[in-house]
């Protein structure tokens, strides 16, 4: 009975072996991935720093680029949980500029797809209240898994409109203030700002998978892109147009 067992256990043994042995290899890639990305920020001139918060690693930049301070944090999950897709997370923030009066979102989509079908959440009856608040629920989660908590607290998301006055390629355009929204982003310094950073291939704006989300709330812009960071040059390009935004609002 043991002996036709045996080739059995030898296989799972082996199988056990080779997993430990590309885990351990993965970690190591990872870790050695993170140091030279820390080596090559430092270069620059921005602090970093790591840490983890649970089954979170978390890597976090500062730095001035072009007068502008900002910061960056990475943020990825060591262990995948069980039906989770979403293990990386870019975040980076700015102060000091002068945008609209009330929060304007633009939630980054593939090309085509920046004109959401709302009629039905925006409809009468039991049914469009129903979608409406799930609608807000669901909005309210993905501003707090973006911009974080703090920011998911300061903006009502059932209170967002869909703005579909204005033209943003590779955008949903969402405003609290819809008029205001519409016609602060119409004018010539962010509105072109976007449109530059959509057109050029080595913008994050670019990437039609990862597209970022952005978040003006007074005084602060974000940026949130779900991917992953491979190289300092990657987190480079994402401070550059987070920066080219804040200074085309007058930070």
């Amino acid at each position: 009975m043991l002996q036709d067992l045996f080739p059995l256990l030898l296989f799972g043994t082996g199988f056990l072996v080779v997993w430990v042995a590309v885990s351990r290899s993965a970690r190591r890639h990872q870790r050695q991935r993170l140091q030279a990305i820390r080596a090559d920020a430092e270069a620059l001139g921005w602090s970093c720093e790591s840490g983890s918060e649970g089954p979170v690693e978390l890597t976090r930049w500062q730095g001035t680029t072009d007068g502008v301070s900002w910061t960056a944090e990475y943020r990825r999950l060591r262990r995948k949980r069980k039906r989770q897709t979403r293990t990386h997370h870019m975040r980076w923030w700015a102060d000091g500029f002068g945008g609209p009066g009330a929060p304007l979102l633009l939630m980054g989509v593939g090309q085509g797809q920046e004109k959401p079908q709302v009629a039905l959440a925006q409809g009468d009856g039991l049914l469009a209240s129903m979608a409406q608040k799930v609608a807000g629920f669901a909005l309210d989660k993905a501003l707090d898994v973006h911009f974080g908590a703090e920011a998911g607290q300061r903006v009502d998301a059932r209170t967002l409109q869909v703005v579909d006055t204005v033209e943003a390629p590779g955008f949903i355009v969402m405003a609290t203030d819809a008029v205001q929204g519409a016609f602060w982003l119409q004018q010539a310094g962010p509105g072109a700002v976007v449109d530059a950073q959509v057109r050029d291939a080595t913008s994050p704006f670019a990437d039609e998978a990862h597209r970022p989300w952005v978040l003006w709330l007074g005084p602060r812009v974000y940026l949130s892109r779900m991917a992953p960071v491979n190289a300092v040059g990657e987190l480079e390009h994402l401070v550059r147009a987070g920066v080219a935004l804040v200074r085309a609002t007058g930070g």
